[in-house]
């Protein structure tokens, strides 16, 4: 197969790490950077080297010579572009989250299967070293199984000058366990397997924004595995909370985050009897990781017929976390999965 041509669908932060990884790989090329924003469009394209920019991505589905969309505009919008991007015949890497209903997250499979093209979601996540050394320990059996991933995060909601005020407006967003939990929900799954129940507490807690920007929620793996996941966005900009962090607790010990010493990247497994293990390993930034690495497999995916790393069917599920967390906030129950269908 020839060079796969590809359309940026949004000029802001994220292309910043997609229009890279494509510039990078000898098998694609940028053809065009598509942005409401056409001034942005105009400047992006010219920055890397695109062939054209227009100001709707409605105008990039008729480039005959674009094959193959990013999707990096607000969540809202997701869906809208994913399917016209399948009616056109064009591939498509949708950026998480996948979109705000079950319902449109399913038609973007659909029309995508019907259409013949490959459907991707960018958890780049599970292109990370950093966490995917701890989902190694994980299945070496370093905490022991049944475990526990921990994860708390608070700050405030993405703003300028770096990102759109949209990540907090309830127009656009769903806020924090959406637009950044998802990463966790997908890297999760990923890890663990499908979810067998979620209960959750959401809140609107900033003085700015219209989403829930406060979320606490605990996921139950068919596997027996566990996780407790806490996002928010709830602090006033240039805050910054007092406590962070991850680990994963188990039977036979916990699985630190991993940190950094001289250079080195260490993770430490604390066992009983005060016995600590110390594995140093490669936390890499090359072309198998992170954006070079999710848009090789992306390809690989696309040419062999296969399924990407992160498919339509993940974004669905993280999409389905997501809505019986609400289901569980308004109910104050425990929900299960899978949610019935429409």
């Amino acid at each position: 197969m020839d060079k796969i041509r590809f359309g940026m669908i949004g000029g802001g932060a994220i292309s910043k790490g997609h229009i890279p990884a494509i510039q990078a790989n000898d098998s694609t090329e940028i053809i065009c950077i598509a942005d409401a924003n056409a001034e942005l469009a105009r400047a992006r394209a010219e920055e890397v080297g695109a062939l054209r920019s227009c100001g709707s991505y409605d105008e990039l589905m008729e480039m005959d010579d674009v094959d193959a969309v990013v999707v990096g505009i607000p969540t809202q919008f997701h869906a809208d572009a994913v399917i016209k991007a399948a009616r056109a015949g064009k591939h498509a890497l949708c950026e998480k989250p996948m979109a705000r209903t079950l319902q449109l997250c399913r038609q973007m499979i659909d029309e995508h299967k019907a259409a013949g093209t490959t459907l991707g979601m960018a958890f780049v996540r599970r292109y990370d070293d950093n966490w995917g050394q701890i989902r190694k320990m994980i299945n070496e059996g370093k905490a022991g199984r049944p475990c526990m991933w921990r994860c708390i995060v608070a700050g405030a909601a993405p703003g300028p000058p770096n990102y759109g005020e949209w990540y907090c407006d309830g127009t656009y967003s769903d806020g924090p366990l959406t637009e950044s939990g998802s990463h966790d929900i997908d890297f999760l799954r990923y890890t663990f397997g499908d979810v067998a129940s979620v209960t959750a507490y959401m809140n609107h807690m900033a003085d700015y924004g219209s989403v829930l920007d406060n979320a606490i929620v605990i996921l139950q793996f068919e596997s027996g595995d566990q996780a407790l996941v806490q996002w928010s966005w709830s602090l006033p900009r240039g805050a910054a909370s007092g406590f962070r962090g991850l680990d994963v607790i188990g039977p036979k010990g916990s699985i630190h985050e991993p940190r950094q010493e001289d250079g080195q990247w260490l993770i430490d497994i604390s066992k009983g009897a005060g016995e600590m293990e110390t594995v140093p390993f490669e936390n890499r930034r090359d072309e198998n990781t992170w954006f070079p690495g999710q848009l090789a497999g992306f390809l690989n995916a696309i040419r062999e017929g296969g399924r990407p790393r992160g498919s339509g069917e993940d974004g669905y599920k993280a999409q389905e976390v997501f809505a019986a967390a609400v289901r569980s906030m308004e109910t104050g129950c425990r929900i299960d999965l899978p949610l019935p269908t429409a």
